[in-house]
């Protein structure tokens, strides 16, 4: 950082992702206006209270945390990549908006073409069985899928080489996020609460081009643990 610089490089972020948030929140209509856009809503709620007891006797956890790891990641377009570095540089700019939480990845140099070979999620807890009908694995990521009967808690473990440009969005309506470390990488932490007042962990960081999201209804120091066993 300079030294002619007036004002920290964390301190001018926050800065301008709370007048980009805010700018989002001013874009959105009034009370007013939503009732004139959406005059009659009572259909939303008959909808939604059917599909909840078409859904009642499936495991909806599993589902939201599988439906958040698969279908939020995107790719929203290449940044310049200088093929004069031979070690890339990865950047994690962290964006609060209203109803998400977004990460962003940029990337400076050659990025990784695959996962490490054995690059895994080495450490289960006791009790758990990986759900082989769920994972994916791929040469440049996976999926891991695991349940509990006993206990009936469920938890996934994600990796994935990361790419110019790629985000990752997770709700931030009702999570509540800090920084932790995980090894000697710096991760983001969320907590929320599922249905049945049980704390929701999703915990997310990068190291070595690569992203990981370990995210369960289980215990916090489980979720260190496995963290800190993906290798």
């Amino acid at each position: 950082m300079s030294e002619r610089t007036d004002i920290s490089f964390d301190a001018a972020l926050m800065m301008a992702l709370r007048a980009d948030a805010q700018r989002e929140l001013d874009s959105l209509p009034t009370p007013k206006q939503f009732e004139e856009i959406y005059p009659d809503t009572s259909q939303w709620d008959e909808r939604m209270t059917e599909a909840l007891k078409k859904k009642k006797h499936h495991p909806v956890l599993k589902r939201v945390l599988i439906a958040a790891l698969t279908l939020v990641m995107l790719t929203v377009g290449a940044l310049a990549v200088s093929a004069d570095f031979r070690r890339a540089v990865y950047t994690m700019i962290q964006k609060f908006l209203p109803i998400e939480m977004q990460l962003t990845y940029q990337v400076d140099g050659e990025p990784l073409e695959w996962l490490p070979d054995g690059y895994s999620d080495h450490y289960v807890p006791n009790g758990f069985e990986m759900d082989d009908v769920q994972k994916f694995e791929r040469a440049e990521n996976f999926l891991h899928v695991y349940s509990s009967k006993e206990t009936e808690e469920s938890y996934t473990a994600r990796c994935s080489i990361i790419q110019p440009g790629q985000q990752s969005l997770f709700d931030n309506e009702h999570t509540v996020y800090e920084t932790v470390k995980v090894g000697e990488a710096d991760g983001v932490l969320g907590t929320s609460t599922d249905e049945h007042g049980k704390n929701v962990y999703t915990l997310s960081w990068e190291h070595r081009g690569i992203t990981h999201t370990v995210m369960g209804n289980i215990p916090y120091d489980e979720i260190m643990k496995i963290a800190e066993g993906i290798r």
